[in-house]
């Protein structure tokens, strides 16, 4: 992979950096937000990292996840840098902060993006991880800490390494990190294992709320407010169920709707890769990667399901499935 050797410079002459995570995080933003912190505090840098969402305790065995800041205090550094966000609305409320310092840099690997930064590193890769990455190994040492992170972002979004953005440089850094001597059997308890039991509550009401279209191809979870009350979760708790509705054989996308906030649900897809779900979520707004998007869509539950569904049955037409 070609590094960027201006956001290299950028990296190493500065001196306190704001490192911003994409709302509802994930095990790649929180993996490489942590490990660039890591790095750049080797190298005697302040560094924050902020969030516009709380962070699910499952990745709290990766360093620094517990010390996230939340606030709106982001005054005084001279590099803002965000991670694993396609496009500026990612970073929530902190997108109002982003851009009002001039030194900005984005390091991104999804499809579908809108360049907000004045330096931007996108590579369609399986994770943002795998970039950061190569620039820790040009600015910095790697330790097992750092190691651990990484994994954790690459580990994630290759689902354990069994997405099709698999490849076997995904192998070969992961037995690079590993051979720093983190501890792999936590990370993957707390990566694949760990759920809470508001989550499991709510996979209970998702698999009864499943409805399929086109003949199974289509598969749609489908969450009210209601169910995220009565089963004591929250929005950290609906990662990964969509893959369970995606799992089911006759399934080409797989789908979960839950209602964020009255009349706007969240849409989070998944393909097994024949369909691409990124050009799906851009119809709404949205997008991704050609196997795993989002999107927003606005009115009530069964308007969601109606538009989603329509849109999914005619690209599945479309292909011939």
């Amino acid at each position: 992979m070609e590094i960027n050797k201006n956001i290299v410079n950028n990296l190493l002459n500065c001196e306190r950096v704001a490192i911003f995570i994409h709302t509802n995080p994930d095990g790649d933003c929180l993996g490489s937000a942590s490990a660039l912190k890591q790095a750049l505090v080797s190298l005697n840098k302040t560094v924050d990292i902020f969030s516009d969402s709380l962070i699910p305790e499952n990745y709290n065995f990766i360093k620094y996840a517990t010390e996230i800041k939340h606030d709106d205090n982001v005054d005084g550094y001279d590099l803002h840098v965000a991670v694993d966000c396609s496009e500026i609305k990612r970073i929530g409320k902190y997108s109002k902060f982003f851009n009002k310092i001039d030194n900005t840099i984005c390091i991104d690997h999804h499809k579908t993006r809108v360049d907000f930064a004045k330096i931007t590193h996108n590579e369609i890769v399986s994770s943002t991880a795998l970039i950061i990455y190569y620039y820790i190994k040009e600015i910095a040492k790697m330790d097992k800490d750092i190691a651990c992170a990484l994994y954790a972002g690459i580990s994630s979004d290759t689902g354990c390494f069994m997405h099709s953005n698999t490849t076997s440089l995904e192998h070969e850094i992961s037995a690079d990190l590993i051979n720093y001597g983190f501890d792999l059997y936590n990370a993957n308890e707390n990566l694949f294992k760990y759920t809470t039991m508001g989550k499991f509550e709510l996979n209970k009401r998702a698999l009864m709320s499943a409805e399929f279209f086109a003949n199974g191809k289509v598969g749609i979870f489908k969450l009210t407010q209601k169910d995220m009350i009565e089963a004591n979760a929250d929005e950290s708790d609906t990662t990964g169920l969509v893959n369970q509705i995606t799992n089911v054989n006759t399934c080409e996308i797989g789908i979960i709707i839950y209602e964020k906030e009255k009349g706007l649900f969240r849409c989070s897809l998944r393909s097994k890769g024949r369909v691409d779900v990124a050009n799906i979520a851009e119809q709404f707004g949205g997008g991704g990667h050609a196997n795993a998007a989002g999107c927003n869509i606005f009115g009530g539950l069964k308007t969601a399901v109606n538009k989603i569904s329509s849109v999914c049955i005619k690209e599945i037409n479309k292909l011939g499935l």
